[in-house]
């Protein structure tokens, strides 16, 4: 049984994560599991990732954001996903996640999506 330093409540020692010190001896986090989830969440920002990766300021990002339909289908965008060329590293634009996941799989080849269009009108 450990104390959260956070919310004060004695608890098992599976409610905190495991915790490795520099020295090698493992011990427990002073926050709860719950309590961590909480300040964690207070910080977290979606994109932060990619926000870092293609250095966009704040007022980029906003503007990038702005849009509320899908630029491939239309669709409303529910899910925000930043879509990206991997050989330029330069943003495309803001799609929903459907398409942006069939680019990924396709690997953003245009032969393969072509092949597509013509097995969908064949068939």
């Amino acid at each position: 049984m450990k104390v959260c330093s956070k919310c004060n409540q004695e608890l098992p020692d599976t409610s905190f994560h495991k915790r490795t010190y520099s020295t090698g001896n493992v011990g427990l986090q002073p926050k709860c599991k719950k309590c961590s989830t909480k300040v964690r969440r207070q910080y977290y920002k979606p994109h932060e990732f990619m926000r870092r990766k293609f250095s966009l300021t704040e007022n980029q990002y906003n503007e990038l954001m702005k849009n509320e339909k899908c630029q491939i289908c239309d669709a409303e965008l529910t899910k925000k996903c930043i879509d990206h060329c991997h050989s330029t590293n330069k943003i495309r634009g803001v799609l929903c996640n459907n398409c942006n996941t069939a680019l990924g799989l396709v690997g953003d080849n245009t032969h393969i999506l072509q092949s597509m269009i013509e097995y969908l009108r064949d068939h």
